[in-house]
C-alpha cells in the first residue's frame, strides 16, 4: 500500500510539474492570460483572447474598435522602444502591460495618434500649441482646455472623450479639430487627433455612432486592397482667393459679458465662421447645399443683441442661434414682399427688426426679428432713395439708416420710416468719393465707416456725411487691402475689416490705427503667397517657389523652415513670378523667373550660379516660360507656354534642341504648362487636358486624357512628376486634384476634389487637410512622398501611400 500511495504522489507531482510547463510556454508564446475565452472572427481570420478580449468586449467592441487584423504577438512601441504583447485592430492597437497588472491600465491602447502625426507635431499649424478658446454660446462645462499639450477639447469631442474612458484610453488632445480627408474612403470629416486615437464626426450616423475612432489600425498596419494616398502634415496657411464679386461680410454679436464674438460670411466656402475678438477660430458651419444650415452663396450676416444671426443665402433668411442651430428661415426668389433677388447687406436695430437690401430689387425691407414682413421702400434708378445694386447697411442709435449705394457710388440716409434725409460721394479717389463702397458700419459716437472697395482704403464720416479720415491703400501689409468688404464695430468701438482679396480680417481702433490682424497671405517666413513649384533635393530637402513673395523657401523633410532668397525684381537673384523648380544630380537649383523669361541656376544654399533667356520666339528665348525638369544627364527643359514648345538645354543653359508648336495633334501644345522626365529619360508634358510622352529628344510616344471629370480625364493640368517606380503624378488643377497614372497612362488613384458629394459639415470647406483650391506643382521624393503646392490655399501638402 505504500508502494502504491508513493507511486500515485509521483505521478501526481509529474502531471502538475508538466502543467506548469506547458502553462509557461503558453504565456510565453502567445496568450495574453491564462483566461480561455476566445472568439474567432471569419470576416478577418483572425482571433482575439484573454485579456484583450475582455478590454474589447466591455469597451465598445466592434462599434469602436472594429475587427481584429493581426494575431496577438510580441511588437516593439515605437513611443517608448519597450516590447509588449499587441493585437491591431481596424481602429487602432492594444498592449499588454505587464508593469499594471491587477489595474484597469493592464491593456492600453497605441499611442497611433502620434505615430501617424508625428511629422505634423513639428510643422502642421492645427498641432501646434493653441491658446484657450472660449464660447460663451456652450456652458463652460463642454470646453476643457488642456495645459499638457496646449490643446482645446470641446463640445461633442468632449463628450464622447468623457464618456468613453477620457484620459486612460485616448490620452491628451494633439491637435485642434480640423477638416482631414479620410485615406480609405476619400471623404473629408471634422477630426481631432488624440494620443492613443483620432475621433471623427459622422453626420450621417445616428448618435451615439455619429462620433467614430478613425480606421488607424488599418492605416498603419493592414495591407491595403487599394491604393491609398494618406495626408501627412502641411506648411503655410489657408487659401486666399482674389474675386472683386466675391462676398466676405462680417457681423459683431455684443455680449453683456464684453466677449464679442464676430461671425464671418463666407461666399466662397459656404460656411459662417465665428471667432473671439482676438482671432482665435471658435466653430464654423455650414457647407455646400441648400438645405436647413448649409448655404449656397451667404452673402450677407447680422446679428441681434440676443446673439442670433441672419444670414442671406440662396434668395432667403435663415435665422440661427449663436451655435448655429436654426430657429427660423423666409423669403424665396422674387420681387413681391418677403421675396429677393439677390440680397447683399442686413442689419439690425435696437428694436430687433431686421433691415434687409434686397440688392437686385432694389429697395429695402423691413422685417420684425421672427421674419414677419413689416414695410419696403426703394426702387432701381440715380434718384433720391432709389438704388443700383446697393451692397451695405447700417443703423444709428437714433433708428436712422445707412445705405451703401454701392454701383451709385454713394451714401444714402433715411429715417426709420424711409424718409430721405441725406446723401454724399460720388465716383472718384478724393476724400469723400468713392470707387465700389461695399458695407458700413456706425460706432458708439455715430460715426460713419465705410470699405471704399476699388480703392482700397476705408474713410470716416460724421454722422451727417462730413469727411472725417481715411486710411489704407493697396497692399498686403499692415492696415493695407487688396479688396476690403465687410466691417462690423464691436463694443469697445473696435474695427473688423475683412479683405477679400488678401483673406484676412485686420482690427483697428477708430482712428485708423492697426490692431491685429488673421487670415492668409502672409510674407512671413514658412509662410506662402500662391506657392506654383515644389521640388525635393536627394536629402529630402523641400524648396518652394513661393510666386507672389518672389522667393525661393527651403524646407526640411517634416516641414521646418531652413532659408529663404530672392526679391522682386529683374537682377541676378530676384524674380518676377517665379513658377517652376527643378534639381539635378548635385542638387543645384534652377528656377523659372517667368515674367523676366529666363532661367536661374543656384547652388542648394541660394548662391546664384548662371542664367540664361530673354523674351522672344528664338531658340534660348522665352514667352512667360512655366515649368522646369532635369533629367539624370543634367539635361533641362522648360515648357515655352505662350510659344507652345518644349525647349531643352545643357546644365549651363547651351540650347540643345526644341520642339511643338500650336495645335492639338500628336506633338503639338496649347500651352504647355508642367514637365517632367522620369528615369529613361522619358518626358512628361501636360498641355490642354492631356498628357504627351516623348523621348528624350522630343519624339512623340503616346499620349493620354481629355475634358472632364471622370478618372483619366483632366480640366486644365498644371503639374506633373514622376516617382522612383516611374509612376506619373498629374496635378488636375481645375478639378481640385491629384490624379496618379502608371508609365503608359493607365488610371492608378486619386485624392483631393472636395466637393458636396465627399463633404462633412463642421469644416472649412476646401481649406481641409488633404483637399484642394487650384494646386499646381507637384514633387516626389527619394521615400515616395508626394509634396503638393496648393496654391490658392497658400500652403504645401505632404502625403504618403498607405
Amino acid at each position: 500500500m505504500q508502494t502504491k500511495k508513493s507511486h500515485g504522489h509521483f505521478v501526481r507531482l509529474s502531471f502538475l510539474a508538466a502543467l506548469i510547463l506547458a502553462l509557461s510556454l503558453c504565456l510565453n508564446s502567445y496568450s495574453p492570460t491564462l483566461a480561455a475565452d476566445s472568439q474567432y472572427f471569419p470576416e478577418t481570420g483572425h482571433t482575439v483572447s484573454g485579456k484583450f478580449l475582455q478590454y474589447w468586449q466591455t469597451n465598445g467592441g466592434l462599434p469602436v474598435y472594429g475587427y481584429p487584423i493581426t494575431e496577438a504577438q510580441n511588437e516593439v512601441d515605437p513611443e517608448t522602444g519597450k516590447t509588449f504583447l499587441t493585437q491591431w485592430f481596424e481602429r487602432n492597437r492594444f498592449e499588454l502591460h505587464p508593469e499594471n497588472v491587477g489595474t484597469k491600465y493592464e491593456v492600453l491602447l497605441g499611442l497611433l495618434g502620434k505615430d501617424l502625426r508625428r511629422e505634423a507635431l513639428t510643422t502642421d499649424p492645427d498641432f501646434q500649441p493653441a491658446s484657450l478658446l472660449y464660447d460663451s454660446a456652450f456652458p463652460k462645462g463642454q470646453q476643457v482646455y488642456f495645459s499638457e499639450t496646449s490643446h482645446n477639447l470641446r463640445l461633442g469631442f468632449l463628450d464622447y472623450w468623457q464618456k468613453n474612458g477620457g484620459l486612460e484610453r485616448f490620452g491628451y488632445p494633439i491637435a485642434e479639430e480640423h477638416s482631414e480627408i479620410d485615406p480609405e474612403t476619400g471623404k473629408f470629416y471634422l477630426m481631432q487627433w488624440f494620443e492613443r486615437a483620432r475621433f471623427e464626426y459622422h453626420p450621417e450616423n445616428k448618435p451615439p455612432y455619429h462620433i467614430l475612432l478613425g480606421l488607424l489600425g488599418n492605416q498603419l498596419k493592414k495591407a491595403p486592397t487599394a491604393r491609398y494616398v494618406d495626408y501627412v502634415w502641411k506648411i503655410g496657411g489657408p487659401r486666399s482667393y482674389s474675386s472683386p464679386y466675391s462676398t466676405k461680410s462680417i457681423a459683431v454679436s455684443r455680449a453683456l459679458d464684453g466677449q464679442d464674438k464676430i461671425y464671418v460670411a463666407d461666399e466662397l466656402d459656404f460656411t459662417i465662421q465665428k471667432y473671439d475678438s482676438q482671432g482665435h477660430l471658435l466653430s464654423n458651419w455650414g457647407g455646400p447645399g441648400f438645405s436647413d444650415q448649409s448655404f449656397d452663396k451667404p452673402t450677407a450676416i447680422a446679428a441681434d443683441s440676443q446673439g442670433n444671426l441672419f444670414v442671406a443665402d440662396n434668395n432667403g433668411i435663415q435665422k440661427l442661434s449663436g451655435s448655429g442651430k436654426l430657429l427660423v428661415k423666409w423669403g424665396s426668389y422674387g420681387s413681391g414682399d418677403g421675396a429677393f433677388s439677390n440680397p447683399r447687406g442686413m442689419i439690425v436695430d435696437q428694436q430687433g427688426n431686421l433691415w434687409v437690401l434686397d440688392s437686385g430689387n432694389g429697395r429695402i425691407q423691413k422685417y420684425s426679428n421672427s421674419g414677419k414682413f413689416l414695410a419696403k421702400w426703394g426702387s432701381y434708378g440715380t434718384e433720391d432713395g432709389q438704388f443700383h445694386d446697393p451692397y451695405g447697411v447700417a443703423v444709428d442709435r437714433q433708428g436712422n439708416l445707412f445705405v451703401a449705394d454701392t454701383y451709385n457710388n454713394r451714401i444714402q440716409k433715411f429715417d426709420s420710416k424711409g424718409t430721405f434725409l441725406a446723401k454724399w460721394g460720388s465716383k472718384g479717389k478724393e476724400d469723400g468719393q468713392f470707387d465700389s463702397p461695399r458695407e458700413i458700419a456706425v460706432d458708439r459716437q455715430g460715426n460713419l465707416y465705410v470699405t471704399d472697395f476699388d480703392n482700397s482704403r476705408i474713410q470716416k464720416f460724421d454722422n451727417n456725411g462730413t469727411f472725417l479720415a481715411k486710411w489704407g491703400n493697396e497692399g498686403y501689409g499692415e492696415g493695407q487691402f487688396g479688396y476690403p468688404h465687410g466691417i462690423a464695430v464691436d463694443g469697445q468701438d473696435h474695427l473688423f475689416v475683412t479683405d477679400v482679396k488678401t483673406d484676412r480680417i485686420q482690427k483697428f481702433d477708430t482712428n485708423g490705427t492697426f490692431l491685429a490682424n488673421w487670415g492668409s497671405m502672409d510674407s512671413r517666413t514658412g509662410q506662402f503667397s500662391y506657392p506654383s513649384g515644389v521640388a525635393v533635393d536627394r536629402q529630402g530637402n523641400l524648396f518652394v517657389a513661393d510666386n507672389g513673395n518672389n522667393r525661393i523657401q527651403k524646407f526640411d523633410s517634416s516641414g521646418k523652415f531652413l532659408s529663404s532668397w530672392g526679391s522682386y525684381g529683374s537682377g541676378t537673384g530676384q524674380f518676377s513670378y517665379p513658377t517652376g523648380i527643378a534639381l539635378d544630380g548635385q542638387d543645384n537649383v534652377y528656377i523659372v523667373d517667368s515674367l523676366n523669361n529666363r532661367i536661374q541656376k543656384f547652388d542648394n544654399s541660394g548662391k546664384f550660379l548662371l542664367k540664361w533667356g530673354s523674351y522672344g520666339n528664338g531658340d534660348s528665348e522665352f514667352g512667360d516660360p512655366y515649368r522646369i525638369a532635369v533629367d539624370r544627364q543634367g539635361n533641362v527643359f522648360v515648357t515655352d507656354f505662350k510659344n507652345n514648345r518644349i525647349q531643352k538645354f545643357d546644365s549651363s543653359g547651351k540650347f540643345l534642341t526644341k520642339w511643338g508648336s500650336e495645335g492639338n495633334n500628336d506633338g503639338e501644345f496649347r500651352s504647355p504648362s508642367g514637365v517632367a522626365v522620369d528615369g529613361q529619360g522619358n518626358v512628361y508634358v501636360t498641355s490642354g487636358n492631356r498628357v504627351q510622352k516623348f523621348d528624350n529628344n522630343g519624339k512623340f510616344l503616346t499620349a493620354w486624357g481629355k475634358y472632364g471629370y471622370g478618372n483619366g480625364e483632366f480640366y486644365t493640368p498644371y503639374g506633373i512628376a514622376v516617382d522612383g517606380q516611374g509612376n506619373i503624378y498629374v496635378v488636375d488643377t481645375f478639378n481640385n486634384r491629384v490624379q496618379e497614372f502608371d508609365n503608359k497612362g493607365n488610371f492608378l488613384t486619386k485624392w483631393g476634389n472636395y466637393s458636396q458629394s465627399n463633404y462633412s459639415p463642421g469644416g472649412n470647406f476646401n481649406e481641409a487637410d488633404g483637399a484642394f483650391r487650384f494646386p499646381h506643382g507637384v514633387a516626389v521624393d527619394q521615400q515616395g512622398n508626394i509634396y503638393v503646392a496648393d496654391m490658392f490655399n497658400n500652403r504645401v501638402q505632404k502625403f504618403r501611400h498607405l
